[in-house]
This record gives structure tokens, C-alpha cells and sequence, in this order.
């Protein structure tokens, strides 16, 4: 039954918990929501996600479905799980639905640590000295010492007969790969770290896997007993439903479903001064086993290619004109800023200007599955480009408001725990986010 919809109320609870400083989540918690598994580009910080989920599901009803169509590491749907929630995600990135899936998976946990053992004892049987893959460059990124050692690792786990257990090791594996590769992880752009420092480099890549995969398994111990003890599981089976689903957001949600609380965060545009998730997840993906991860799109064809595919990832210079018509008529705040620019310098742009268009689009597939009287949860940041800052918070709202959705509360954070690139030679990086509060009021 819904509950009485109390939204001065609601408005009062959300104002309090951003005085109390809670969304900052400056005591955040790294293993909490099993961020450790893989360390995925700007992973949401579950404390302030769980404090604004809590507040608005004093007007939600008792059961309800929740959507991230954007879920990258899933964060966001685990903290609708811990409320006991039916949970649907969905991302164009083939790794983020692997790690999802890898982690709304709830395992017999013996079972994965007997399961451990035996892949250690396959390993170390393992003397083979070839190497299983082979990519463009692989020698730029990978050792060959390494390149044999992960072979190794790689044949353990598709011998693995459970694919619960084997999704939950390319996972790790994964976390591994981005160790134990040449890349610089001072950014999430693929960059080959200088050759002095691949040379003094000594990294024991299968130990590491051991000591990843030990300590991943207590991390998904501990939040299968946070949900035992809020009583949304029981015999290893969720009280609710948890559906991880490969999709472009821009074209379909992959779902018959219709839901009352969306939670997610739109993936900035711009690839060239924000996070690249798919160049993040490239070298991985090379040695995952691609029929683990059932993606029906080409996803290796080049580093960039999930990028590209990914919201404002190429620029249709033929449309851009008609892209920029039709977004200036729908926010005010996009107008102004892009009249603000000197036109000289207005191509710097087209990237930003096509990722809206390309959100925007995606609003019309999402909105489309929501519930009459449904919550919206954005978390937006304003990113710099061209030492600009780009009023992503104040389009959002225009383009809600486009569809008739209204703002009820906006609060502002500030990014202390956020997984993010800790360098950006192209812009200045943020330094705190907006959580966009909107309802959709019933017609």
C-alpha cells in the first residue's frame, strides 16, 4: 500500500541529512558495497546513496522497483538491496554487467572458498609456459613473465564448472590485470607507464590474485550478513528480484518492468576530460572469457570502442546543428552558457553538446518505464571543459522539467571518497557533485 506522501516532510528529512555533512561520507567504509572486488571509475559512495534512499522511501510503498540504467559498479542497486528492493541495472559496458552480476550474485560461501583451493591446486599443477591470448600491442601493456602467469590463471578459471563462481574470479582477475599491467593508474585513460618504471616493477600477479579473491570473498560475506540481518535473505535466496541486464539506455531498456524509484548517476560526455569507463576496462576485458560475459556488441574492436558507443562518444557533425536546436529549446541553462562562449572556441564543445542530446534521448526510454507519482535520484557533477564549468546540474533540471518532472530538493557534496582519477591533464577535476531529487508528480 503507498504510503502517505508526505513531501514538506520529505523535503525537511533531505535538508538535514546535507547539514549533518552525511552525504560527504568522509568516514566512508572501502569495503562497504564491495568496492574492493575492482576499483571501476567513479564508483558512487554508498553512505550517501543508503541516506537519501532511507529518506525517500518514507514515501515510497513497502515493495518497490528500483532502476539504474546507468549502473556502472552496481553501488547504487546494492543500496536499494540492503531496503530489500527489486533491483534492475543496465549498462552499455560489457565488464560493468559482469561486475554487477558478481555482485547481487549471493554464493555459498564455503562453497567459493573450497571452490579457491581448487583453483589454487590447478595453478599450481599448471607448468605450461604459453600464453592464451593475443592482442594488438599486448606486449606494450603486459610482461611476458606476466602474460604467461595470467594464461595460468586464466585456464583455472574457465576450468570452473560454476559460471557464478567463475564470474566472481574474472572479477578479480580483472582487479589484477589493472595491478599487474604497464598502465598508469594515476588516470583511467590507457597510458604506458615509462620503461624505467615497468623495469623495476616486480609484481607476483597469481599471489595477488590469492590474496584479492581471499579478501573479496570476506567482503561478500560480510554484506550477505548485513542483508540476513535486515531479513532480505534467507537460505541463500534474496527476498526480492536483482536483474542485471547488458543495454543502451539511448535505444531500449532491456525490460518489461515499470518502476517507482530510479537511483543513478548520467555518465558524463566529453570523453576527452572525463572518465573513460571502457578504456578502464580494455585490458581486462582481453582475458575475460567472452561467453561469461554474453555481450552482443563488438566491444574490443578498438580501446575506445565502448566509449564511442557510449553516450555523447562521437559527433555527428551533420546533426549537430539540429541537436543544438532542439536542446537550447529545452534548457535555458545550456543556452546561456554555450552564448557565453567566445565562438572561436564553441567546437571545444560539441562533445559536451552531444552527450546532452544523447542523455536527453536516453530520458525519453527511461521516463517511459517509471510509475505515475515515481522518484527520480540523479547524481550530477559540474565538469570543467575548457576551463569552463558546464552547468550539468541546471540542464538536468531543465530537461526533467521538460518532461514534466519537478526538482524537489537539490543538495550539494563534496567528493572526498569518490573513486576518480586523481590526475586530468586535459581539465580540472570536480570537487563536489550534486544529488537531484524529482518526482513525478501523478496525472
Amino acid at each position: 500500500m503507498p504510503k502517505e506522501l508526505d513531501i514538506p516532510g520529505l523535503v525537511k528529512r533531505l535538508a538535514e541529512i546535507e547539514k549533518q555533512g552525511t552525504l560527504n561520507a568522509d568516514d566512508a567504509d572501502r569495503s562497504e558495497n564491495l568496492h574492493r572486488l575492482f576499483m571501476y571509475p567513479a564508483m558512487m559512495v554508498p553512505a550517501a546513496q543508503t541516506a537519501v534512499i532511507e529518506a525517500v522511501a518514507e514515501v515510497l510503498p513497502d515493495r518497490i522497483n528500483a532502476i539504474d540504467p546507468f549502473m556502472g559498479s552496481g553501488t547504487s542497486l546494492m543500496s536499494c538491496m540492503e531496503r530489500g528492493y527489486n533491483v534492475f541495472g543496465q549498462d552499455i559496458n560489457p565488464f560493468a554487467v559482469l561486475l554487477s552480476k558478481a555482485k547481487v550474485t549471493f554464493y555459498d560461501i564455503e562453497g567459493l572458498r573450497n571452490s579457491l583451493k581448487c583453483l589454487k591446486e590447478t595453478i599450481e599443477i599448471d607448468k605450461g609456459s604459453s600464453v592464451d591470448i593475443s592482442f594488438t600491442n599486448i606486449d606494450k601493456w603486459f610482461k611476458q613473465s606476466v602474460q604467461i602467469d595470467f594464461s595460468k590463471l586464466r585456464r583455472a578459471i574457465i576450468s570452473e564448472k560454476n559460471i557464478d563462481y567463475r564470474r566472481f574470479y574474472w572479477v578479480i582477475f580483472s582487479e589484477v590485470v589493472r595491478i599487474g599491467s604497464n598502465d598508469r593508474t594515476s588516470t583511467f585513460k590507457l597510458h604506458k607507464r615509462c620503461d624505467e618504471d615497468i623495469a623495476k616493477r616486480k609484481i607476483d600477479v597469481i599471489n595477488e590474485f590469492y590474496q584479492l579473491a581471499s579478501r573479496g570473498i570476506e567482503d561478500l560475506e560480510n554484506y550477505k550478513n548485513k542483508l540476513i540481518e535486515e531479513g532480505h535473505l534467507c537460505n541463500n535466496q534474496y527476498s526480492g528480484s536483482a536483474e542485471i541486464a547488458w543495454g543502451n539506455t539511448q535505444i531500449k531498456i532491456e525490460t518489461e518492468k515499470s518502476f517507482d524509484l530510479l537511483v543513478s548517476s548520467p555518465p558524463y560526455g566529453d570523453n576527452m576530460t572525463t572518465v573513460t569507463y571502457g578504456q578502464t576496462c580494455y585490458l581486462p576485458l582481453q582475458w575475460i572469457d567472452p561467453l561469461d560475459i554474453e555481450c552482443p556488441f563488438e566491444y574490443l574492436k578498438t580501446t575506445q570502442e565502448i566509449d564511442r558507443q557510449s553516450l555523447g562518444g562521437h559527433v555527428n557533425g551533420k546533426e549537430l546543428d539540429n541537436k543544438m536546436s532542439i536542446l537550447f529549446g529545452k534548457s535555458a541553462s545550456l543556452l546561456n552558457f554555450y552564448n557565453s562562449i567566445p565562438k572561436e572556441e564553441r567546437p571545444k564543445y560539441n562533445k559536451t553538446i552531444s552527450f546532452m542530446y544523447d542523455f536527453d534521448e536516453s530520458l525519453d526510454n527511461i521516463i517511459a518505464v517509471m510509475n505515475s507519482d515515481a522518484f527520480y535520484i540523479w547524481t550530477i557533477g559540474n565538469r570543467f571543459v575548457g576551463g569552463r564549468e558546464v552547468p550539468n546540474s541546471n540542464v538536468l533540471t531543465d530537461l526533467m522539467n521538460s518532461h514534466g518532472i519537478k526538482l524537489l530538493f537539490k543538495a550539494e557534496r563534496q567528493i572526498l571518497n569518490k573513486k576518480q582519477a586523481k590526475k586530468n591533464s586535459q581539465s580540472r577535476t570536480m570537487e563536489k557533485e550534486h544529488i537531484l531529487i524529482f518526482h513525478k508528480e501523478d496525472t
